[in-house]
């Protein structure tokens, strides 16, 4: 259009040329475009022209059939509504017959419900008896629920289904606390003759109170899990083995501690043992009880129930720990509180158990709880922190009575008045020195009666099994009662602290706050085991030390040999370092507690070095204070005191006592010159002063409870200075001792000091009664011999010279004090008393010569 309107409106014919030649060559090229798009698509032309021809011909062909259709349908409408009443009455026949087809098939159905409840039930195929069971009284109380003559099944039915419900809940408790415990029992059973073997060896070492608390056990390696239970989901490889086919498998989702919605597992009808995986089976009973619709009622049960079979789990472990220790033949391993350790240890390895199981069962719970098609609305879960409260509510009650609380309980009722707060926290307080109590004499005593002996029967079985206050109380301790693996006592709280704590830290760690368990174990340890302990000690420190007999028994043979000692201590002193030992042990096993009892220790061992220098004081001040014993006073003299002790043979005594013992053997001459300066300064001190005889210790008795007085003294201050070097310190400066140093928390300086200057203390009394004995030698030699010097015997005939009375009494006196010391003191100390003697004994003769006012040569011979 736009060349003709050119065309048009153009006045140049040169113009109008030029452009109709355009035009002409345009269509040229136009034309053989066309001819050849026609050569190249002449085929696909020609079959859709075709096609085209073929659709159009159906169309018009279906067009006549739609008309025809249509006319037919309207002569079979008008036909259908002369036969309308027929047809309907036709209808409803077939939909009758059609019904009652169905009814039959569910009867025939539900007819073959019990017995195949019965199959599943018996090869633990719960899930598909719940889904039958449920699926048969949904038909049973629907369509045919006016069937009179299915009754019968039906109440059967409904029978089956409380007891499948009963049977589910009794199989998951199993689970629960029987068979996800049942390995570590079998574990437990397997290796006791490597346990108690291994305990055999361990028994022959005497190392108190800690040998036995942290002993090897067969649970180390057990003990040795994480603190955190591992409650997380299932894998699925875990259920591959129950994959199958629809058919013949029936699917859940996985209820995991994960809670995982993508998980699934399969009650497989082919497995021949579905108990075999625990928490797949503990999965498929709450999914059954869910079918069920009891689920709320099987949590309730499951929540009730839990503290009884708790207390199974530990009634069976005590069945378990005794069988053990009997068939190995351990007949001295019976009843000791070793038992009661392993018993402890192999309820923790099944309660860990038990809390792993229940955290799979809620995660199944909380699974339905989630589901979006439960029918219960808000679903009551129990929790986890209600299953560890239930676990520390029991091990409570076990604690009470093996560590024999009750009895303990009543001991504290009756010592209230001993101790007060102010009491627990200055032990010195209480072992302070009392006024001795005259004990009360009854006037009838019935304790041989029938009637107390069945009193003290019936108290006996009240504090082995608690009291009965009520009867819940009655209740919860019958289900407790089982056979003790060991005997009731306080002091089972050192074998069974430590792994208490380590267990008591998991529950911590698991509950993520403070759990009561670990306030009952504090509250007991303060507030009844600490006073216990504070009121047993005080009562034979009593016996031991504050007697009036005290002084006089001494260690026997036997125990010279487990002491490893060469001259007999006092009984009274063997006492108190076997106390402090106990306390010892006692730190060791409650390292929590051990500054307190360190504490005690100080204050026992003050409370003795006061009984023994007031002991002391008793043998060399027994009248006034003007007749007191010279040796003492000498002994105590800071002077003299100090003068003696720089003497050769005191130095001598020193470096024997340091095992530097010099290999040069001594003359005699040697050893009048060590004693010459010591022999001319007690000359010069005593003059030709005659001596009364309440100055010297006239009584060899005295002497050798002096002697035994010592050796205690100075065996103590020596264990009790070994004690202060193994004590852990914060600057943990200890004397070359490190390797030794005991396995408790750092202690407070103050209490190592305080052992340390206890010690010394000790061995500075025993020093000085070491020093009174040797001068009590030399002041008897004075005592007899400067009288002679004043008698008018030495000019006498030669029928008269016979040995003075006065020499033969010396020499009975110093015979009784040699054979009393050779057999109370040690050689080394023995030999300082007597050494020097001889050289004594001739200065004294000597330099009281000059007082003989006449003597002859009959008179020289017999001097």
């Amino acid at each position: 259009m736009s060349l003709v309107r050119s065309l048009s409106q153009s006045e140049n014919v040169k113009e109008r040329e030029e452009i109709k030649k355009e035009l002409e060559k345009n269509f040229k090229e136009c034309d053989q475009n066309m001819d050849r798009l026609i050569d190249t698509h002449h085929e696909d032309l020609s079959s859709l022209i075709q096609a085209f021809s073929k659709i159009y011909t159906r169309i018009t062909g279906s067009r006549e059939k739609i008309k025809d259709i249509k006319g037919k349908l309207r002569s079979c409408k008008s036909l259908l509504h002369c036969k309308r009443d027929e047809l309907k009455r036709l209808y409803i026949e077939g939909v009758e017959q059609k019904q009652m087809l169905a009814l039959l098939e569910q009867i025939d159905t539900v007819k073959e419900v019990p017995q195949k409840l019965h199959g599943y039930i018996a090869k633990k195929h719960y899930l598909h008896a719940s889904e039958d069971l449920v699926n048969a009284l949904t038909i049973l109380e629907g369509d045919l629920s006016g069937v009179e003559a299915l009754r019968e099944l039906r109440s059967e039915l409904q029978d089956k289904k409380e007891q499948l419900h009963k049977k589910l809940v009794e199989e998951l408790q199993k689970h629960l606390y029987i068979k996800s415990t049942s390995d570590a029992v079998r574990t437990f059973c397997r290796q006791g003759s490597a346990r108690y073997s291994a305990r055999g060896l361990s028994a022959t070492k005497t190392s108190g109170v800690s040998a036995s608390i942290m002993g090897g056990s067969v649970f180390g390696s057990v003990l040795g899990t994480p603190s955190r239970l591992d409650v997380s989901g299932l894998g699925r490889n875990t259920y591959q083995k129950y994959l199958g086919s629809p058919a013949r498998a029936r699917t859940l989702e996985v209820p995991t501690a994960a809670h995982n919605k993508d998980e699934n597992v399969y009650e497989d009808l082919t497995e021949t043992n579905p108990e075999e995986n625990s928490h797949h089976y503990m999965a498929l009973l709450v999914e059954s009880l869910n079918i069920l619709g009891r689920l709320p009622d099987a949590i309730e049960e499951v929540r009730s129930q839990m503290e009884s079979e708790i207390f199974a789990i530990v009634g069976r472990a005590a069945q378990h720990v005794l069988d053990s220790a009997y068939l190995q033949d351990q007949s001295q391993q019976q009843n000791t509180p070793r038992l009661l350790l392993d018993l402890l240890q192999l309820t923790f390895i099944q309660f860990r158990c038990v809390v792993q199981a229940h955290g799979c069962v809620l995660g199944s719970l909380r699974k339905v709880a989630d589901s979006a098609s439960q029918p219960y609305g808000d679903l009551q879960l129990y929790t986890m922190a209600e299953v560890w409260s239930k676990i520390q509510s029991v091990l409570q009650e076990v604690l009470r009575g093996y560590l024999d609380m009750e009895h303990a309980s009543t001991n504290q009722n009756e010592n209230t008045a001993k101790f007060s707060e102010t009491d627990a926290l200055d032990v010195g307080l209480y072992f302070a020195k009392k006024k001795p109590v005259r004990p009360k004499k009854s006037m009838f005593r019935f304790e041989a009666s029938r009637h107390a002996i069945s009193m003290d029967s019936y108290l006996r079985e009240q504090r082995q099994f608690g009291s009965l206050n009520n009867l819940d109380q009655s209740t919860k301790l019958q289900e407790t009662k089982h056979e003790l693996v060991c005997a009731p006592s306080a002091k089972n709280i050192t074998i069974v602290f430590m792994p208490l704590s380590k267990f008591i830290k998991e529950i911590e760690d698991g509950l993520g706050c403070q759990c009561t368990l670990h306030e009952f174990i504090t509250d007991y340890i303060k507030k009844v085991f600490i006073q216990e302990v504070q009121c047993d000690m005080a009562q034979r420190v009593d016996s031991a030390a504050r007697s009036m007999d005290a002084l006089k028994f001494v260690t026997d043979h036997e125990m010279l040999k487990t002491l490893n000692l060469q001259r007999p201590v006092l009984q009274s002193a063997c006492s108190i370092e076997q106390c402090v030992e106990e306390l010892k042990g006692l730190s060791q096993g409650l390292p929590l507690y051990a500054e307190q009892f360190l504490t005690m220790v100080v204050a026992m061992l003050k409370d003795y070095k006061e009984t023994c220098g007031a002991a002391y004081r008793d043998i060399v001040h027994p009248e006034s204070e003007d007749k007191r014993v010279i040796s003492a006073t000498w002994a105590k003299d800071e002077d003299l005191n100090r003068f003696l002790k720089s003497l050769p043979n005191w130095l001598n005594l020193v470096q024997q006592q340091d095992n530097k013992v010099s290999d040069h053997e001594e003359t005699p001459e040697d050893i009048r010159a060590r004693n010459v300066k010591e022999s001319e300064k007690l000359i010069e001190m005593v003059g030709d002063t005659t001596l009364p005889k309440y100055e010297i210790l006239s009584d060899v008795r005295q002497l050798k409870t002096l002697a035994h007085l010592q050796e205690g003294l100075s065996w103590l201050a020596q264990r009790t200075f070994y004690m202060a070097t193994c004590l852990p310190t914060a600057s943990l400066r200890t004397p070359s001792l490190s390797e030794n140093v005991m396995d408790i928390p750092p202690v407070s300086e103050n209490i190592v000091q305080s052992l340390v200057a206890i010690s010394r203390e000790f061995e500075e009394l025993g020093e000085l009664c070491l020093l009174v004995l040797h001068l009590e030698v030399r002041v008897h030699c004075f005592y007899y011999l400067i009288p002679l010097a004043y008698q008018d015997n030495f000019f006498c005939s030669a029928e008269d010279v016979d040995t003075d009375v006065q020499v033969l009494k010396l020499n009975r006196d110093i015979s009784a004090i040699e054979e009393t010391m050779s057999v109370s003191l040690q050689t080394k100390k023995f030999k300082y008393i007597f050494e020097g003697l001889g050289h004594l004994i001739a200065s004294i003769l000597i330099n009281s010569a000059e007082y003989i006012k006449r003597i002859n040569e009959f008179g020289i011979k017999k001097l």
